[in-house]
């Protein structure tokens, strides 16, 4: 008979002040949104910052340590690890034109034509292609569409090619497609591809050096987890890159929390407000059901299950906003869909029952210390 009389006054007590339900819902409902939202944004944003970042090059630098040169299979072991969201080999060495030395890097350049590198010309497209670093273009007085002659510089390890316009001499000529600036040691550079650089080197499936992007926030995971696949290499961090972009993770991670504990702030005095008008309109139904013989606990019971209804309502509303809203934000922002985690719909119902429960406690705590007679009185 209990739960028939709490279910028939509850059904009464909904429809009768269906306004003010319905307000005590979309205030549980925003902050439950807010809640879904941040923790979906938060939970996708380092891999969207990483994939953002990428025109910065990479955080992490593997380089041989024992031998001269990295397998490379090195560079699947390292793309397999969770923690690391990219992972390029790279041949370095010196080739000799003119008789100067200039450094030459061989990588797979389709790879970087979205790493913020100015092109002026065009990206290689065929074998014996290259792109030259802008300060080579007065140096050496280079134009596009020029071919010129590489000579293997000592700095190359000893091996045997094959094949091409490769000689005796481990000569190659290249047409320069076009001239590239970033501002680093690229622009001193010539860039040919991984293919040409081991064909005239000699090593094929062999690499100088890898530059590896861990996801920000998980730079250290990233370093142990490559020492641990890679043993005999060395394996360092560029600390200003890292430094920079573990402090922006930080910093949003944080706005977005200041924000979700504003809102959540917000919307529990909303609901309080409106829990406790709610109560005090109905002190005379409070005090008469005391009078006939119902407990307090039966009374804050039929509270309770009202509190939860609209818990599970505004959890259940929250989610969805939420969801929503995460996913718009991450298309404007990244030009991406984000992933949400499997437990935010648990914790956004949980959420929104311990928004409303806490925001109606206290009123009803207090409407509960009241004598039935004062109450009846309206006093």
């Amino acid at each position: 008979m209990k739960k028939r009389w709490i279910f028939l006054f509850l059904k009464r007590s909904i429809l009768q002040r269906k306004g003010r339900v319905i307000i005590a819902s979309i205030s549980v409902t925003l902050a439950v949104a807010v809640i879904t939202g941040m923790i979906g944004i938060t939970a996708g944003i380092k891999e969207k910052l990483g994939l953002e970042l990428k025109a910065y090059g990479a955080n992490i630098i593997v380089s041989p340590a024992e031998n001269n040169y990295l397998n490379y299979d090195a560079v699947g072991k390292i793309l397999r690890i969770e923690s690391v969201n990219d992972a390029e080999g790279q041949v370095l060495g010196n080739v000799r034109i003119n008789d100067q030395s200039i450094e030459n890097i061989g990588l797979d350049i389709n790879k970087f034509k979205d790493r913020g590198w100015r092109l002026s010309g065009k990206w290689p497209a065929k074998k014996y292609e290259m792109l030259a670093g802008i300060n080579l273009k007065d140096a050496l007085k280079l134009d596009k569409g020029e071919t010129i002659l590489l000579e293997k510089g000592p700095a190359w390890p000893v091996g045997r090619g094959e094949g091409g316009l490769l000689n005796s001499n481990r000569e190659m000529e290249f047409t320069i497609s076009g001239f590239i600036e970033r501002g680093g040691p690229e622009d001193n550079s010539f860039i040919i591809s991984t293919a040409d650089a081991w064909e005239l080197t000699g090593e094929k499936d062999r690499f100088s050096t890898i530059l590896v992007r861990g996801k920000p926030g998980e730079l250290n995971n990233s370093v142990d987890s490559i020492k641990n696949i890679l043993p005999s290499a060395e394996v360092k961090t560029f600390r200003q890159v890292a430094f920079a972009e573990e402090s922006l993770l930080r910093k949003i991670q944080l706005l977005m929390a200041m924000v979700t504990v504003v809102v959540l702030f917000a919307a529990v005095i909303s609901v309080a407000a409106t829990m406790g008008a709610n109560v005090l309109e109905r002190r005379e139904e409070i005090g008469l059901m005391m009078a006939i013989g119902a407990t307090r606990n039966a009374i804050s019971l039929f509270y309770v299950a009202e509190a939860v209804l609209i818990g599970l309502l505004g959890g259940i509303a929250g989610f969805v906003s939420g969801y929503f809203s995460a996913q718009a934000i991450s298309k404007g922002a990244f030009g991406s869909f984000i992933t949400m985690p499997y437990y935010t719909v648990v914790l956004s119902l949980v959420s929104g029952l311990l928004i409303s429960l806490s925001a109606s406690h206290f009123p009803v705590r207090n409407a509960m210390k009241q004598s039935p007679a004062v109450i009846l009185k309206g006093e």
